[in-house]
């Protein structure tokens, strides 16, 4: 079996295509069968596809546009939210592959090197588990990439200003986007037939066109400046000392051992499959290469420098995926430099890879079932939907609205009472709750740990102000078991029904 399979891959290289667009349907199946709850990413995205703003916090807005989009078509529920991820990440590998075949002849190597994207964690285990902004952005990077190349191989106004829209769409997709075409635009400089392209005069219409999609979420992001750099820098600065040169030395540990997670598993599938080749690749070079080489070198070093400035002593490797996405297509300029015989690499990279990420979507699933046997229970077992049924069918209506304190809350709530308007403390939202009071009551839900008797201090705050004596409201708890749960295991909910909308300001 396993030397017809070999064999036909040999003979039909492009049957990848299939195997990667299977493997990203059967992802989006498991994660709509694995479980109705949420995880984190996931919660916010739901929680915020409520609202249509130009800045959602630290986040830019154009994976919450593409979400509302989505769910304004085909509805907000688990299999659109892994939908839009898992599609993002599926053009991620199609323009990779059309980025690599511009540059190769070999019509094998650029499907090793749509292949060597799914051996890059960040897309194939980070993003599986919960991650959303990071995989527009891989996306956008390829996109990128394609247009990139086509402007330096073959230049026009259009080729320009198509380069600038997709510079504007990835700097409101993920700031750290930003650092790829300024990479890019450092690495052909010392290239003298493509240094040309960078002096020439439609660079200002590529500039004028990212601006143009750019600047509205700027000037919010200028306006709203904490907001959009705050959770960022803290995550950046977790588990800091103090010490200015201690944390920067953490700061670098952190950035090289997230490469080193990052692009080790590219590197070993790729010394594998051509490993009687590797001292030739490593030896061959030719003017991409170089490139994209620097490019690679440049955004890790700009990342460094960036993280010194902000005091960064933890730097992650889903900060890093956007420039390790670019190692796959180095290697394989490498060794299509050294005139590697592709013959059979397709064949050889393709069945050990695909069974090693479709196995480990599979185990995501088998967790969920496997783990309260173990004592272990995850976000994505945590009872939202019982929960929720339960508290208002023991009222018996729905409420009008619904105020939490807890995000993961917030976004599954959402996910399971779409048209039922969800709202947090201290995030800028835009309901009217006027005609929400008019239409009933208020639900205030929380996960409680503990046994305090009271409100959350957030929703406490909430409706003080807005006239409503914490003491004087109702409080009831209920215990709802996990999902998958064993021996009785159950999760504490708190809630309260208010009769007065508390009201919110902008």
């Amino acid at each position: 079996m396993s030397n017809r399979i070999h064999n036909l891959l040999v003979r039909r290289p492009e049957i990848v295509f299939w195997l990667i667009l299977g493997y990203f349907v059967l992802s989006v199946l498991l994660r709509a069968l694995r479980s109705d709850s949420l995880q984190n990413d996931e919660a916010e995205q739901a929680f915020q596809a409520q609202f249509l703003l130009l800045g959602y916090g630290r986040q830019p807005p154009f994976y919450n546009w593409l979400q509302i989009g989505m769910a304004e078509v085909f509805g907000l529920s688990i299999f659109t939210i892994s939908l839009l991820k898992n599609l993002l990440l599926l053009l991620c590998c199609l323009f990779y592959w059309l980025a690599a075949r511009m540059l190769m002849d070999d019509r094998r190597l650029p499907l090793v090197a749509m292949l060597g994207v799914l051996a890059i964690p960040s897309v194939t285990i980070l993003a599986q588990r919960d991650l959303t902004h990071a995989t527009a952005t891989l996306c956008l990077v390829s996109v990128f990439l394609c247009i990139f190349i086509r402007t330096l191989k073959q230049p026009s106004l259009g080729s320009y200003i198509m380069l600038g829209v997709t510079v504007g769409i990835g700097a409101i997709t993920k700031y750290n986007f930003v650092i790829v075409p300024l990479a890019a635009a450092l690495a052909v400089l010392p290239e003298p037939q493509f240094r040309k392209r960078l002096l020439d005069v439609r660079v200002l219409a590529a500039l004028c066109a990212a601006a143009v999609v750019a600047l509205p979420h700027l000037i919010w992001a200028v306006m709203h400046l904490e907001a959009a750099t705050t959770g960022t820098v803290e995550a950046m600065r977790e588990g800091s000392s103090g010490d200015p040169l201690k944390d920067t030395i953490r700061g670098l540990i952190s950035i090289l051992l997230s490469t080193l997670e990052g692009s080790l598993p590219v590197i070993i599938l790729f010394g594998l499959v051509f490993w009687r080749d590797v001292g030739a690749a490593w030896r061959a070079e030719n003017a991409w290469t170089r490139v994209i080489g620097r490019m690679i070198v440049v955004c890790i070093v700009l990342v460094a420098v960036i993280g010194i400035g902000f005091g960064a002593s933890s730097i992650r490797q889903k900060w890093l995926s956007p420039f390790l996405l670019l190692l796959p297509l180095y290697l394989s300029l490498k060794f299509a430099a050294a005139r590697t015989d592709s013959g059979a690499s397709v064949a050889r990279m393709a069945p050990p890879l695909m069974g090693i990420v479709t196995g480990f979507i599979v185990y995501l699933a088998l967790s969920n079932i496997i783990g309260p046997f173990l004592g272990k229970y995850g976000k994505e077992h945590i009872p939202y939907r019982p929960m929720l049924e339960q508290v208002l069918a023991q009222r018996g209506e729905h409420p009008a609205y619904i105020i939490t304190d807890d995000l993961m809350t917030a976004g599954n709530t959402r996910l399971h009472y779409p048209t039922v308007p969800v709202m947090m403390p201290g995030f800028d939202q835009p309901i009217p709750l006027v005609s929400a009071e008019r239409r009933g009551p208020g639900l205030l839900i929380w996960p409680a740990g503990g046994e305090a008797d009271a409100l959350p201090a957030p929703l406490a705050d909430l409706v003080r102000a807005n006239g409503v004596a914490p003491e004087t409201v109702p409080i009831a708890y209920l215990d709802v078991p996990y999902n998958f749960s064993r021996r009785g295991d159950a999760m504490r909910f708190g809630y309260a029904w208010l009769e007065q909308a508390p009201q919110t300001s902008r």
